[in-house]
Order: structure tokens, then sequence, then C-alpha cells
């Protein structure tokens, strides 16, 4: 039931000069709070270009549990680590990334994969792509990337780890440096 002030004011009818106050305000609040970001359009058009080429499993960010993570005679808590590491996840294949500032402007990736195994790693980047293989241990290392840019990482498993039930090619979402 709507009162007599609000008739003739139904959702199909043309925004009045209050209606226009209303989203200018809300169109000032985005901006000022949650603005654009200015590589909007690189970011979708980065994903987009991958999702064309590749038919691959994407990995989720995953966020860490209470359990403890245990890599050869290490053992590492979770919460414990280093607050920079970014872990990736789908099904089968985990991937941690540790990005740590080396020369001036540029950073160094360490990376390690699971299950242990052999994996082609390429990071794509609005720079270009860098190519990495692991260690059989699954470890990895990338150097003289440029700090800030987003990359977005295509994990491809060794023949033997395939053949083990590991899909062809895992992407992880793009995320900044």
């Amino acid at each position: 039931m709507t009162r007599p002030e609000h008739d003739g004011q139904g959702e199909n009818e043309p925004l009045d000069s209050c209606d226009q106050r209303i989203m200018t305000v809300i169109n000032e609040l985005h901006g000022r709070d949650d603005p654009i970001p200015d590589d909007l359009n690189e970011r979708v058009l980065f994903a987009l270009e991958l999702e064309a080429e590749l038919d691959a499993r994407v990995a989720g960010i995953s966020r860490p549990t209470e359990f403890t993570l245990v890599r050869g005679e290490t053992e590492l808590a979770v919460g414990q680590g280093d607050p920079a590491s970014i872990t990736f996840d789908c099904e089968t294949v985990t991937v941690m990334v540790t990005p740590r500032p080396s020369a001036a402007g540029e950073v160094r990736l360490d990376g390690w994969i699971g299950p242990e195994g052999t994996y082609e790693v390429e990071l794509r980047s609005p720079e270009g792509t860098r190519r990495a293989s692991t260690e059989e241990s699954g470890r990895f290392v990338l150097e003289g990337l440029p700090h800030g840019d987003m990359f977005q990482m295509v994990i491809r498993p060794s023949e033997e780890l395939q053949r083990d039930g590991l899909p062809a090619v895992v992407v992880t979402p793009a995320v900044r440096l």
C-alpha cells in the first residue's frame, strides 16, 4: 500500500530532480570510497585473452585455516609464515608463491607447487611472459619481475603427473605483485 504523497512515483516513472540528487550522491560516494581501478580494462582484456587461448582449470586463492603445512624437513603452521605468501589451489594442484623485493623496483617470486613433481610455469603480465621449470620438489624461482604489475600463472604438469590425474593446465587468478 502506498502513501498518498508517493502516488505517481512508481518504478516505471521517469527520474525527477530528487532521484537525480540521490544518484549524484551515490556516484560521488562510489568515486571516493570505491573508485574504478585505473587498469580495469587491462585486467579484463588479460583474463579474456587467456580464457580464449586455454581450456584450463582455474585455481582460486586459498584462505588459510587451522592446519600445518609440511614440506620436506620443515614444518610451517599457517598464520606463522610469511604474510606476503599467496596460495592458489584447485582440486588437485596447490601453488604457493612469495614475492620478495630484489633489485630496485623489481621482485623475486619464490614458488612451490604440489603435489611434488616437475611443472612448467608461465608467468603472464602486461610486460610479457616469463617461464620457469620446477625442480622435482615443485620449487621454482622467477627473478627481475616489475613491482606492482598484475600477473597470472599458467601451470603445466609433466606428462607423468597428468597420467596420475592432474589437469593439463592450471591457471591462477590475476593478482598484483
